[in-house]
């Protein structure tokens, strides 16, 4: 990968971090607990970990 694929891939990461932490900023302000909104990061944590191990296992092979 270039530096540049590396910079804009560290860029999106930034940005979207952002904007997760300004959406669980908006969760608070309506009442949720911060309990609430930690179980709710944990499990997103969870699944950004385990969803890219179970990617091969949906995958279609072709008819060769």
């Amino acid at each position: 990968m270039n530096k540049q694929k590396i910079a804009a891939i560290i860029s999106a990461l930034i940005a979207l971090t952002g904007f997760i932490d300004t959406s669980f900023d908006l969760l608070q302000s309506v009442g949720l607990s911060l309990q609430t909104i930690n179980q709710i990061k944990l499990s997103g944590l969870i699944l950004a970990v385990v969803l890219p191990g179970l990617a091969p296992f949906f995958r279609t092979r072709g008819n060769t």
